[in-house]
């Protein structure tokens, strides 16, 4: 599958620069607790796709973690703190740790599998991850195809999300 498109590297590109510029969205005015964790239930299957894709390398760069803060920050309007990030990430690597990245590429699809555009939106963000470092390894190209598979996306799908998202 080749996810190193235009498309993807547009949308990596936007991602790293919101993950640079996190500071500016944590300066908003106080969110409350329930505004955060309502934030984290519903954003929490696109952060462990694209926190799978970062680890699944070996090498966790620092701008793959750029690009899963900036799809947070945008995905949530600014709403998580950096605080509620790294609880996220913190589940994220306990989640992985217990059951593995299949079983939890299982749950997460199964999670998603109700609504196509987030099972699209997922694969999306797990692209523009994959490619932040400017190279693409085996083993992320295959995590590629099991997101695909447990999300319930097509190969053909997949082609035209990753020229026209």
């Amino acid at each position: 599958m080749n996810i190193d498109t235009d498309t993807i590297r547009r949308l990596r590109d936007g991602l790293v620069q919101s993950g640079a510029d996190t500071g500016d969205a944590n300066s908003r005015s106080e969110v409350s607790p329930a505004h955060q964790q309502a934030a984290v239930e519903r954003f929490a299957p696109f952060a462990e796709t694209m926190y799978l894709m970062m680890l699944v390398d070996g090498d966790a760069a620092s701008i793959e973690l750029d690009a899963i803060r900036g799809a947070l920050q945008i995905l949530t309007d600014g709403v998580l703190d950096e605080t509620s990030l790294n609880d996220l990430f913190r589940h994220c690597a306990r989640e992985v740790e217990k059951f593995g990245v299949e079983g939890r590429l299982q749950f997460v699809g199964a999670r998603l599998s109700a609504d196509r555009v987030d099972r699209e939106t997922a694969f999306s963000l797990a692209a523009a991850v994959a490619i932040a470092d400017n190279k693409i390894e085996d083993t992320e190209n295959a995590l590629m195809g099991s997101i695909a598979e447990w999300y319930g996306i097509s190969g053909k799908r997949c082609k035209e999300i990753l020229q026209h998202i």
